[in-house]
């Protein structure tokens, strides 16, 4: 082949090639050239749109803004007309100025009267308007006029605003009786003509005004013209129009533009027809690409946004939450120094306040994680009638202030342990019992609860809480379980609340297979039912006492009909032949006929409640306990306001127990059993179950002498660790860390060292081996090692540090004790004698109350009870750590958040196994569970389930901080 054949074939590739670009290019105009021409025609006329509607619209509220202003000017201008022309002259004439002109003779109106009622008649003439005049100093005759107006959000803010800055007005568009309107308004600026008659006038509110003063607020309401609304309609009418004519004429070009592009396609040739084909298939690969890139990548946005909400509620629940736990844990310190009695009276509401806030952001988080389906439920062993009757008992106190019955009914819950989440339960029950409690003012607030069975693995519990307060209207009823929803406005102002509480309860009882519904009658009251499906637990155990009474006859006197039915219902379960009376007298002719009738079958028992008409449980005590003929018979009283002392108060007057009102189930069958069979005298029988869970151990005191270092950066540890040093006798001085601790040691002199080994700055360890490495003549002191750690190797490593002794936290005060006394060399009888003695438990019943509820299920969220027994029943002392406890931790798991994004295992170990000390000292058993998890995953180096760890210690914090921050309410609510 020549080298001309060889270029002729060259070119003619190159025409082929070029033909195919040039058809390309060709194509390329026809297929998009119509799309982008539309593309820039409805991007144009939306742009037009919505230009020409904001523009519309702004001119249409400034248009408003400037009639309202000249409104306001205009009959400001008259007021002051008429003030300095009619008036002036009015007074030097003699003639009365007064706002009842029309009923006194002689009589003209006062300038503000006047005004107000100008504005009436214009508003006759412009539909719609009104015109107010208000003021925080009101005259007598306006007083009423004022509060009716400062109830509005708008009144308040105006008034706030234009004292504040009264050159500038205050306005806001919002919709008035169906139609929009401006609400505009402008000071009242106290002007020299007006200062002498509101200063010297009989009625004044405020005397010492003075020139330029704030007097009061003008405002109108004026609707914003129809025509212009009109005018914005028509706009969009428009355009929605001049919208489809483009979409119309877009579809007939595109079938224009198909019908050539078919013809185009048939005068091309076989080779650019397969090219162009070949690159359809391409350009649909990789259309088809991009769509699974953009699914990938909406996707990915999907999880990560999902991951910030989560990320975004777990960090406002501890910004929120730790600013307000430290105002209430500093009121709970603040309540322990002294104040006066009003001080203590602002300290109590300032707390109350803070607390009604804490519910409502608690409110407002469940409910958020409830909506990213965050919340978990958990399934653990329950003790349902346990739960019931403690938590009721919790919150007997607030209805008993009312003058409420609170009334229990677990006679039905008799089947077994079951399986479900305690906490959420509680949860719910909480809600709807606060709740009857707040909007009943007289009555009762009744449980009642059973369970039935499903099949072999479920259980369904039913729970109903009646109350006899304002009802609910039939129309509102479908409506109560949605957000933000109260029964009408009145309701929310006169009760408060943020409306999400029923619908966090229907999603709890949703979560939990179960539903929740509400009758009611408006006056009469509500009854609140729901139902949860919970599992059969393995371990079946009777939930209820086994009680036999079948041979006693038991008389219940209670004025409350609903009480003695619940009463007599569950003594009955137990066998007992049982009677009713409502009243005093009504009680002793049954007790005075039956002794007649039959001697031999008398009452055995009589349980009487303290709160009757006419006479009470007391009295009537008193009258049975003069009557030898009753002398067998055994007294029981149940109270609705219990307080210290009363157990032994009704065990003077010969009653054999006393219970506090709700009675918890378990504490009735051990009352009426250790009656039943006691032969000893009424009053000899004076133990109120609820007076035996308080005990403290008694501890003969160490040698005053003893001095012991206290090495430890924790601050709630050492608060703990110094209060067990101290009730042992022993003076205490505190370090933050290892150097500190050198430093101590070349000062003073002290008997024992108490070394926390992980500590910033200086550990343990290394501090340890200083001291010994020293050549002072402290080098060989006694040390014990305190460490959370118990892992196998910890105390050889304590040990080989040169440590005396090991200890775990929680330190206990019998292994303390222990401890100290090998450190100090005690003599063996002195020992025994100290040892003896530990073991000798009392039960208090002093001034020093200790709050604690009796809580068997194993998983629980806060030991209270071993928590009260590591600070001594110090209720001062307990109350100062929570409040530490709810001000330290927030910070630390935030820091711990910090330290996890920044992937520092250091720190996160570091700050783990602070969180798990305070936590374990604070017998937050749970919560120092999961730190001790991460700090040993990360000590491991496996970092895989540290994010689901994390998320758990936030989760189990949370709940823990809803019992702290109550605990810490009640006790500050008690003083």
């Amino acid at each position: 082949m020549d080298l001309d054949n060889v270029q002729g074939n060259m070119r003619g590739n190159m025409r082929g090639k070029s033909t195919a670009l040039q058809f390309k290019i060709s194509e390329f105009i026809i297929r998009f050239s119509l799309h982008i021409a539309v593309l820039l025609m409805v991007t144009g006329i939306v742009s037009a749109y919505f230009f020409l509607s904001n523009s519309t619209k702004s001119l249409t509220n400034h248009t408003s803004e400037l009639n309202a202003q000249r409104y306001l000017e205009a009959l400001s201008a008259f007021r002051t007309l008429y003030t300095n022309e009619v008036v002036k002259t009015a007074i030097k004439q003699n003639i009365t100025i007064s706002h009842d002109y029309k009923n006194i003779k002689n009589a003209i109106p006062l300038p503000a009267t006047l005004s107000m009622a100008l504005g009436k008649e214009i508003g006759k003439f412009q539909s719609g308007a009104q015109t107010f005049l208000y003021s925080r100093y009101p005259f007598p005759w306006r007083e009423q006029e004022n509060k009716t107006i400062f109830n509005q959000d708008f009144s308040q803010q105006a008034w706030d605003s234009l004292t504040k800055n009264p050159e500038q007005a205050f306005f806001r568009f919002e919709e008035v009786n169906g139609q929009m309107a401006i609400r505009y308004a402008i000071a009242d600026v106290m002007r020299e003509g007006c200062i002498d008659c509101h200063n010297n006038h009989a009625q004044t509110p405020k005397n010492d005004w003075q020139l330029g003063d704030v007097r009061g607020v003008m405002e109108v309401i004026l609707p914003i013209d129809k025509a212009q609304l009109t005018a914005q309609s028509s706009l969009q009418a428009t355009f929605i129009v001049l919208f489809a004519m483009i979409v119309l004429i877009t579809l007939v070009l595109f079938i224009f533009v198909s019908r050539i592009k078919k013809d185009a396609k048939k005068l091309a040739n076989s080779n650019v027809e397969m090219m162009k084909k070949q690159e359809q298939v391409n350009f649909a690969n990789e259309e088809m690409g991009l769509a699974i890139e953009q699914l990938e990548l909406k996707a990915s946005e999907l999880i990560s946004s999902n991951q910030v909400k989560a990320d975004f509620m777990a960090t406002m629940s501890h910004e929120i939450r730790t600013p307000l736990n430290g105002v209430i844990g500093m009121l709970s310190l603040l309540k322990q120094s002294e104040m006066t009695h009003e001080q203590n009276h602002h300290a109590h509401l300032a707390t109350v306040s803070a607390g009604s806030l804490l519910n409502i952001i608690n409110d407002i988080l469940d409910f958020s994680k409830i909506e990213a389906d965050k919340l978990v439920i958990e399934s653990v062993e329950i003790r349902l009638a346990e739960l019931v009757t403690n938590l009721s008992a919790t919150m007997a106190h607030i209805a008993h202030e009312k003058g409420l019955e609170l009334i229990v009914d677990v006679s039905q819950l008799k089947h077994m342990v079951t399986k479900g989440d305690p906490h959420r339960i509680r949860q719910i029950l909480t809600n709807l019992i606060s709740n009857a409690i707040k909007f009943t003012a007289e009555g009762e607030v009744v449980i009642s609860t059973k369970i039935e069975t499903i099949d072999d693995k479920n259980l369904q519990f039913s729970c109903s809480v009646s109350d006899t307060g304002i009802g609910i209207a039939q129309h509102k009823l479908d409506s109560m379980f949605e957000r933000f929803t109260q029964e009408d406005s009145s309701t929310t102002r006169q009760y408060g609340g943020t409306g999400l509480g029923l619908a966090i309860v229907k999603k709890l009882c949703q979560l939990m297979n179960g539903d929740i519904t509400v009758t009611s009658t408006q006056g009469q009251g509500s009854t609140f039912s729901f139902t949860l499906l919970l599992e059969r637990c393995d371990n079946l155990k009777a939930e209820l006492p086994q009680v036999d009474l079948s041979a006693y006859r038991i008389l219940i006197v209670d004025d409350n009909k609903t009480n003695r039915e619940v009463l007599s219902g569950q003594l009955k379960l137990w066998g007992a032949n049982v009677s009713q009376a409502d009243n005093a007298k009504a009680a002793f002719s049954s007790l005075t006929e039956n002794f007649a009738k039959a001697r031999d079958k008398n009452f055995d028992i009589a349980i009487l409640d303290m709160q009757m008409p006419e006479m009470n449980g007391a009295q009537l005590g008193q009258i049975i306990r003069a009557d030898k003929q009753f002398a067998h018979l055994k007294l029981i009283m149940l109270t609705s306001l219990a307080r210290p002392g009363d157990a032994q108060y009704f065990a003077n007057l010969g009653f054999n127990f006393s219970l506090p009102k709700p009675v918890i189930t378990a504490d009735l069958a051990h009352a009426l059993i250790q009656a039943a069979n006691s032969t000893e005298p009424a009053n000899q029988l004076r133990l109120s179950p609820a007076n035996t869970k308080n005990k403290k151990i008694t501890i003969k005191p160490l040698p005053k002498s003893t001095r012991v270092l206290l090495v430890d950066d924790n601050s709630i540890n050492q608060v703990v660790a110094k209060n067990l040093l101290t009730n042992l006798g022993a003076q205490v001085e505190i370090a933050n860390n290892g150097k500190e601790a050198l430093v101590c040691l070349e000062k003073d002199y002290f008997d024992v060292v108490l070394m926390d080994c992980q500590m910033p700055i200086m550990d343990g360890y290394t501090a340890t081996r200083a001291i010994r490495k020293s050549q002072r003549d402290y080098n060989d002191i006694y040390i014990i090692a305190m460490t959370a750690n118990a892992m196998s190797g910890d105390r050889e490593k304590c040990i080989n540090a040169g440590m005396n002794d090991y200890l775990t936290k929680p330190v206990d005060i019998i292994a303390l004790e222990n401890s100290l006394l090998n450190a100090l060399n005690m003599p063996l009888e002195e020992l025994e004698s100290i040892t003896s003695t530990r073991t000798e438990q009392i039960i208090t019943n002093e001034d020093n109350e200790i709050h604690t509820a009796d809580e068997s299920n194993s998983h629980q969220i806060w030991g209270k009870d071993g928590f009260y027994k590591r600070v001594g029943q110090n209720q001062q002392l307990a109350e100062r750590i929570v409040a530490m406890y709810c001000q330290d931790i927030p910070g630390e798991i935030d820091k711990l958040s910090q330290a996890m994004t920044a992937k520092d295992t250091k720190s996160i170990e570091a700050i783990a196994h602070k969180i798990k000390g305070s936590s374990a000292n604070l017998e937050a058993n749970n919560l120092a569970q999961c730190a001790l998890e991460i700090e040993l995953d990360v000590k491991e180096n496996n970092c895989v389930n540290i994010e689901s760890l994390s998320i758990k210690l936030k989760d189990n914090f949370a709940e823990l901080l809803v019992e702290l921050e109550e605990f810490l309410a009640i006790n500050v609510q008690d003083e």
